[in-house]
């Protein structure tokens, strides 16, 4: 085998190797779903409005703790001395990091005073949280990053 043969081989087998890997990414492109944050350009064009709801929550100086554990979400709720904040209305909202399109959003019931309860088939893995808690005139926003187990 002479030389030119032997670099005119190697030049068709790396394209060869490219034109496989090509294939096998447009298939795998568009068998899977998506996994774009949904509305993503609506949450920028109102990021100024999650800028203001941070501020008002920061005022109240409450602090949120999620878990999610067997599908279950607990939600503990304190306020700035650390007393258990009762008699909320807490939501929680969010996704799987490795499935966006798979938005939940669960209502928590009370379990004890601060702690909220609620269930979701959403799996194991790292999950964006947005946790609304409501009581009376007051509104707390906090989103949290959690692993479930």
């Amino acid at each position: 085998m002479t030389s030119s043969l032997r670099w005119v081989l190697a030049i068709v087998g790396l394209l060869a190797a490219n034109a496989i890997a090509m294939a096998v990414l447009a298939v795998t492109a568009t068998t899977r779903e998506a996994q774009v944050i949904p509305a993503y350009y609506d949450q920028a064009t109102h990021y100024d409005e999650v800028i203001d709801e941070a501020a008002r929550s920061g005022e109240l100086a409450w602090h949120a703790s999620a878990t999610i554990d067997h599908g279950a979400i607990v939600v503990e709720l304190r306020d700035a001395t650390g007393a258990a904040i009762a008699g909320a209305r807490v939501r929680v909202a969010g996704y799987q990091r490795s499935r966006a399109v798979d938005r939940f959003t669960v209502e928590l019931a009370a379990l004890a005073a601060g702690r909220y309860r609620g269930v979701t088939d959403s799996g194991k893995g790292v999950h964006d949280l947005v946790i609304t808690a409501e009581r009376g005139a007051a509104r707390f926003v906090e989103r949290v990053v959690v692993e479930a187990r």
